[in-house]
Protein backbone atom coordinates (compact mmCIF):
# COMPACT_ATOMS: atom_id res chain seq x y z
CA UNK A 1 0.00 0.00 0.00
CA UNK A 2 1.54 3.30 -1.09
CA UNK A 3 1.97 6.18 1.32
CA UNK A 4 -0.48 9.05 1.16
CA UNK A 5 1.12 11.91 -0.80
CA UNK A 6 2.15 14.89 1.29
CA UNK A 7 0.45 18.23 0.93
CA UNK A 8 2.54 20.89 -0.83
CA UNK A 9 0.97 23.50 1.43
CA UNK A 10 2.05 21.58 4.51
CA UNK A 11 5.58 21.23 3.16
CA UNK A 12 5.78 24.97 2.50
CA UNK A 13 4.36 25.81 5.94
CA UNK A 14 6.87 23.55 7.71
CA UNK A 15 9.72 24.93 5.65
CA UNK A 16 8.70 28.54 6.34
CA UNK A 17 8.43 27.82 10.07
CA UNK A 18 11.89 26.25 10.23
CA UNK A 19 13.52 29.02 8.22
CA UNK A 20 11.86 31.65 10.43
CA UNK A 21 13.19 29.95 13.56
CA UNK A 22 16.65 29.74 11.95
CA UNK A 23 16.57 33.46 11.22
CA UNK A 24 15.51 34.36 14.75
CA UNK A 25 18.22 32.22 16.35
CA UNK A 26 20.85 33.56 13.94
CA UNK A 27 20.31 37.02 15.44
CA UNK A 28 21.47 35.79 18.85
CA UNK A 29 25.10 35.57 19.97
CA UNK A 30 26.23 31.95 19.62
CA UNK A 31 26.63 31.25 23.32
CA UNK A 32 23.24 32.81 24.10
CA UNK A 33 21.62 30.61 21.46
CA UNK A 34 23.26 27.51 22.93
CA UNK A 35 22.03 28.54 26.38
CA UNK A 36 18.49 28.67 25.01
CA UNK A 37 19.07 25.32 23.33
CA UNK A 38 19.98 23.65 26.61
CA UNK A 39 16.84 25.09 28.23
CA UNK A 40 14.81 23.87 25.27
CA UNK A 41 16.26 20.41 25.75
CA UNK A 42 15.21 20.47 29.39
CA UNK A 43 11.70 21.39 28.29
CA UNK A 44 11.61 18.51 25.80
CA UNK A 45 12.58 16.13 28.61
CA UNK A 46 9.60 17.27 30.67
CA UNK A 47 6.99 17.03 27.92
CA UNK A 48 8.28 13.94 26.06
CA UNK A 49 7.62 11.35 28.72
CA UNK A 50 7.87 8.40 26.33
CA UNK A 51 11.40 9.12 25.11
CA UNK A 52 12.46 10.18 28.60
CA UNK A 53 11.42 6.79 29.98
CA UNK A 54 13.18 4.94 27.15
CA UNK A 55 16.38 6.89 27.80
CA UNK A 56 16.29 6.31 31.55
CA UNK A 57 15.68 2.58 31.08
CA UNK A 58 18.51 2.31 28.55
CA UNK A 59 20.92 4.22 30.78
CA UNK A 60 20.04 2.18 33.86
CA UNK A 61 20.48 -1.07 31.91
CA UNK A 62 23.60 -0.14 29.96
CA UNK A 63 25.55 1.59 32.72
CA UNK A 64 24.10 -0.26 35.73
CA UNK A 65 22.92 2.99 37.33
CA UNK A 66 20.27 3.57 39.97
CA UNK A 67 17.03 5.25 38.83
CA UNK A 68 18.21 8.52 40.39
CA UNK A 69 21.60 8.36 38.65
CA UNK A 70 19.89 7.52 35.35
CA UNK A 71 17.57 10.54 35.66
CA UNK A 72 20.51 12.84 36.32
CA UNK A 73 22.42 11.61 33.29
CA UNK A 74 19.35 11.80 31.03
CA UNK A 75 18.82 15.42 32.10
CA UNK A 76 22.32 16.23 30.83
CA UNK A 77 21.67 14.27 27.62
CA UNK A 78 18.52 16.27 26.83
CA UNK A 79 20.38 19.53 27.45
CA UNK A 80 23.05 18.47 24.98
CA UNK A 81 20.41 17.47 22.42
CA UNK A 82 18.73 20.85 22.79
CA UNK A 83 22.05 22.63 22.26
CA UNK A 84 22.78 20.43 19.24
CA UNK A 85 19.37 21.20 17.72
CA UNK A 86 19.78 24.96 18.09
CA UNK A 87 23.40 24.73 16.93
CA UNK A 88 22.15 23.21 13.69
CA UNK A 89 19.73 26.10 13.22
CA UNK A 90 22.47 28.62 13.94
CA UNK A 91 25.24 26.93 11.98
CA UNK A 92 25.24 29.29 8.97
CA UNK A 93 25.52 32.25 11.36
CA UNK A 94 28.17 30.49 13.45
CA UNK A 95 30.27 29.84 10.32
CA UNK A 96 29.97 33.51 9.36
CA UNK A 97 31.18 34.64 12.77
CA UNK A 98 33.86 32.03 13.49
CA UNK A 99 36.35 29.90 11.64
CA UNK A 100 35.70 26.15 12.06
CA UNK A 101 39.12 25.75 13.69
CA UNK A 102 37.90 28.03 16.49
CA UNK A 103 35.26 25.56 17.69
CA UNK A 104 35.93 22.14 16.08
CA UNK A 105 39.21 20.35 16.79
CA UNK A 106 40.43 17.10 15.20
CA UNK A 107 42.46 14.70 17.31
CA UNK A 108 44.25 11.92 15.44
CA UNK A 109 44.44 13.65 12.05
CA UNK A 110 47.62 11.71 11.35
CA UNK A 111 45.70 8.41 11.52
CA UNK A 112 43.15 9.61 9.00
CA UNK A 113 45.82 11.02 6.70
CA UNK A 114 47.81 7.76 6.80
CA UNK A 115 44.71 5.66 6.07
CA UNK A 116 43.73 7.78 3.08
CA UNK A 117 47.31 7.72 1.79
CA UNK A 118 46.88 4.00 1.04
CA UNK A 119 44.71 5.04 -1.92
CA UNK A 120 41.72 2.83 -1.16
CA UNK A 121 39.62 5.43 0.61
CA UNK A 122 38.65 5.01 4.26
CA UNK A 123 35.59 4.33 6.38
CA UNK A 124 34.93 6.07 9.69
CA UNK A 125 32.57 4.23 12.03
CA UNK A 126 31.03 6.61 14.51
CA UNK A 127 27.99 7.29 16.70
CA UNK A 128 25.36 9.88 17.52
CA UNK A 129 27.48 11.61 20.15
CA UNK A 130 27.92 15.26 21.04
CA UNK A 131 27.09 17.20 17.89
CA UNK A 132 28.12 14.49 15.43
CA UNK A 133 27.54 16.85 12.51
CA UNK A 134 30.36 19.08 13.80
CA UNK A 135 32.79 16.21 13.44
CA UNK A 136 32.36 16.56 9.69
CA UNK A 137 34.14 19.90 9.66
CA UNK A 138 37.70 18.94 10.63
CA UNK A 139 37.50 15.42 9.18
CA UNK A 140 36.28 16.60 5.78
CA UNK A 141 38.98 19.26 5.79
CA UNK A 142 41.66 16.56 6.11
CA UNK A 143 40.00 14.23 3.60
CA UNK A 144 38.94 16.93 1.13
CA UNK A 145 35.38 15.58 1.22
CA UNK A 146 33.22 13.16 3.14
CA UNK A 147 30.22 11.04 2.23
CA UNK A 148 27.51 9.86 4.61
CA UNK A 149 24.31 7.85 4.23
CA UNK A 150 20.99 9.15 5.52
CA UNK A 151 17.29 8.50 5.12
CA UNK A 152 15.67 11.44 3.29
CA UNK A 153 13.22 13.62 5.20
CA UNK A 154 9.57 13.36 4.26
CA UNK A 155 9.46 17.09 3.55
CA UNK A 156 11.56 17.55 0.37
CA UNK A 157 12.10 21.26 1.08
CA UNK A 158 13.53 20.58 4.53
CA UNK A 159 15.54 17.67 3.12
CA UNK A 160 17.08 19.94 0.49
CA UNK A 161 17.86 22.55 3.15
CA UNK A 162 19.52 19.94 5.40
CA UNK A 163 21.65 18.60 2.53
CA UNK A 164 22.75 22.11 1.67
CA UNK A 165 23.69 22.72 5.30
CA UNK A 166 25.67 19.49 5.49
CA UNK A 167 27.43 20.43 2.26
CA UNK A 168 28.77 23.52 4.04
CA UNK A 169 30.32 21.05 6.52
CA UNK A 170 32.03 19.24 3.66
CA UNK A 171 29.67 16.27 3.67
CA UNK A 172 27.77 14.81 0.72
CA UNK A 173 24.64 12.92 1.74
CA UNK A 174 23.38 9.96 -0.28
CA UNK A 175 20.06 8.19 0.19
CA UNK A 176 20.05 4.72 1.70
CA UNK A 177 18.25 3.40 -1.36
CA UNK A 178 21.01 2.66 -3.86
CA UNK A 179 23.72 4.09 -1.59
CA UNK A 180 26.21 1.26 -2.08
CA UNK A 181 27.25 2.18 -5.62
CA UNK A 182 27.89 5.78 -4.54
CA UNK A 183 29.86 4.65 -1.51
CA UNK A 184 32.02 2.22 -3.49
CA UNK A 185 32.72 4.80 -6.16
CA UNK A 186 33.69 7.37 -3.53
CA UNK A 187 36.03 4.88 -1.84
CA UNK A 188 37.50 3.86 -5.19
CA UNK A 189 38.36 7.53 -5.77
CA UNK A 190 40.17 7.66 -2.43
CA UNK A 191 37.38 9.38 -0.50
CA UNK A 192 36.21 9.20 3.10
CA UNK A 193 32.87 7.64 4.09
CA UNK A 194 31.31 8.08 7.53
CA UNK A 195 28.92 5.43 8.82
CA UNK A 196 26.88 5.68 12.02
CA UNK A 197 26.69 2.18 13.48
CA UNK A 198 25.02 2.84 16.82
CA UNK A 199 21.34 2.47 15.89
CA UNK A 200 19.02 -0.52 15.67
CA UNK A 201 19.33 -2.20 12.27
CA UNK A 202 15.82 -3.25 11.32
CA UNK A 203 16.78 -5.68 8.57
CA UNK A 204 20.02 -7.32 7.50
CA UNK A 205 21.80 -6.60 10.76
CA UNK A 206 24.17 -8.82 12.69
CA UNK A 207 23.80 -9.25 16.43
CA UNK A 208 26.79 -8.19 18.51
CA UNK A 209 27.31 -7.26 22.14
CA UNK A 210 26.57 -3.65 23.06
CA UNK A 211 26.56 -2.73 26.74
CA UNK A 212 26.12 -6.39 27.68
CA UNK A 213 23.11 -7.06 25.45
CA UNK A 214 22.92 -8.24 21.85
CA UNK A 215 21.99 -5.47 19.43
CA UNK A 216 21.21 -5.62 15.71
CA UNK A 217 24.02 -3.70 14.01
CA UNK A 218 24.75 -2.62 10.45
CA UNK A 219 27.35 -4.98 8.92
CA UNK A 220 28.19 -2.79 5.90
CA UNK A 221 31.50 -1.27 7.15
CA UNK A 222 32.96 -4.67 7.98
CA UNK A 223 31.67 -6.25 4.78
CA UNK A 224 33.17 -3.52 2.56
CA UNK A 225 36.45 -3.45 4.47
CA UNK A 226 36.95 -7.21 4.16
CA UNK A 227 35.98 -7.40 0.51
CA UNK A 228 37.87 -4.34 -0.76
CA UNK A 229 40.62 -4.03 1.87
CA UNK A 230 39.44 -0.56 2.90
CA UNK A 231 40.87 0.79 6.19
CA UNK A 232 38.31 1.39 8.96
CA UNK A 233 38.80 3.90 11.76
CA UNK A 234 36.61 4.57 14.79
CA UNK A 235 35.83 8.18 15.67
CA UNK A 236 33.52 10.19 17.89
CA UNK A 237 32.59 13.77 18.64
CA UNK A 238 32.02 15.27 22.07
CA UNK A 239 31.22 18.72 23.34
CA UNK A 240 33.51 20.47 25.82
CA UNK A 241 32.24 21.52 29.24
CA UNK A 242 32.00 25.09 27.96
CA UNK A 243 29.26 23.91 25.59
CA UNK A 244 30.82 25.60 22.55
CA UNK A 245 33.94 23.70 21.53
CA UNK A 246 33.83 20.27 19.88
CA UNK A 247 36.43 17.50 19.72
CA UNK A 248 36.48 14.95 16.93
CA UNK A 249 38.72 12.07 17.99
CA UNK A 250 39.96 9.59 15.38
CA UNK A 251 41.62 6.27 16.27
CA UNK A 252 44.26 4.44 14.23
CA UNK A 253 42.82 1.98 11.68
CA UNK A 254 41.60 -1.35 13.03
CA UNK A 255 43.54 -4.51 12.35
CA UNK A 256 40.77 -6.49 10.69
CA UNK A 257 39.97 -10.03 11.81
CA UNK A 258 40.40 -12.43 8.88
CA UNK A 259 39.83 -16.16 9.34
CA UNK A 260 38.69 -16.96 5.81
CA UNK A 261 35.05 -17.34 6.86
CA UNK A 262 33.56 -14.11 5.46
CA UNK A 263 30.26 -14.33 7.29
CA UNK A 264 31.90 -14.97 10.66
CA UNK A 265 34.52 -12.29 10.01
CA UNK A 266 31.81 -9.71 9.30
CA UNK A 267 30.26 -10.45 12.69
CA UNK A 268 33.61 -10.46 14.49
CA UNK A 269 34.73 -7.14 13.01
CA UNK A 270 31.34 -5.53 13.56
CA UNK A 271 31.60 -6.59 17.20
CA UNK A 272 35.08 -5.04 17.39
CA UNK A 273 33.88 -1.74 15.89
CA UNK A 274 30.87 -1.68 18.20
CA UNK A 275 33.00 -2.34 21.27
CA UNK A 276 35.09 0.72 20.47
CA UNK A 277 31.95 2.83 20.07
CA UNK A 278 30.78 1.60 23.46
CA UNK A 279 34.10 2.68 24.99
CA UNK A 280 33.61 6.19 23.58
CA UNK A 281 30.12 6.36 25.01
CA UNK A 282 31.29 5.25 28.44
CA UNK A 283 33.77 8.17 28.42
CA UNK A 284 31.02 10.70 27.62
CA UNK A 285 27.74 8.93 28.51
CA UNK A 286 25.67 12.11 28.77
CA UNK A 287 26.37 12.94 25.12
CA UNK A 288 25.05 9.78 23.45
CA UNK A 289 21.56 9.38 21.97
CA UNK A 290 20.13 7.13 24.71
CA UNK A 291 16.49 7.75 23.78
CA UNK A 292 16.81 5.54 20.68
CA UNK A 293 15.43 1.99 21.03
CA UNK A 294 18.83 0.45 20.32
CA UNK A 295 17.94 -3.07 21.49
CA UNK A 296 14.46 -3.27 19.96
CA UNK A 297 15.16 -6.01 17.40
CA UNK A 298 15.93 -9.34 19.04
CA UNK A 299 17.85 -12.39 17.77
CA UNK A 300 15.66 -15.16 16.28
CA UNK A 301 16.88 -17.70 18.81
CA UNK A 302 15.87 -15.37 21.66
CA UNK A 303 12.38 -14.91 20.21
CA UNK A 304 12.09 -18.66 19.66
CA UNK A 305 13.06 -19.36 23.27
CA UNK A 306 10.42 -16.90 24.46
CA UNK A 307 7.74 -18.58 22.33
CA UNK A 308 8.65 -22.01 23.72
CA UNK A 309 8.30 -21.05 27.36
CA UNK A 310 5.45 -23.01 28.99
CA UNK A 311 2.45 -20.92 29.89
CA UNK A 312 1.35 -21.48 33.47
CA UNK A 313 -2.34 -22.16 33.95
CA UNK A 314 -3.40 -20.07 36.96
CA UNK A 315 -6.18 -22.56 37.75
CA UNK A 316 -3.58 -25.29 38.38
CA UNK A 317 -1.41 -23.25 40.74
CA UNK A 318 -1.49 -24.19 44.41
CA UNK A 319 -3.28 -21.68 46.66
Amino acid sequence: MSKKPRSRVRDLAEYAAVRTIETLFSLLPTRVGLWFGRRLGSLFRLVDRGHRNIAEQNVAMGLALTPHEARQLVRKMFRNLGATFVEGLMLPAILRRSHPDDFAHLEGAEHLTAALAQGRGAIIVTAHMGNWEMGCLPASKVAGSMMAIARPMRNPLLDRNARKLRATLGTTIVDRQGAMRHVLRHLHNGGLVAMLIDQNQRSGGVFVDFFGKLASTVPTPASIALKYNVPVLAACTWRDDDGFHHHFHCDPPFELIRTGNHKADVVANTAMFTKRIEEYIRRHPDQWFWLHQRWRKRPPEELEAQNQRPVTDPSQEKP
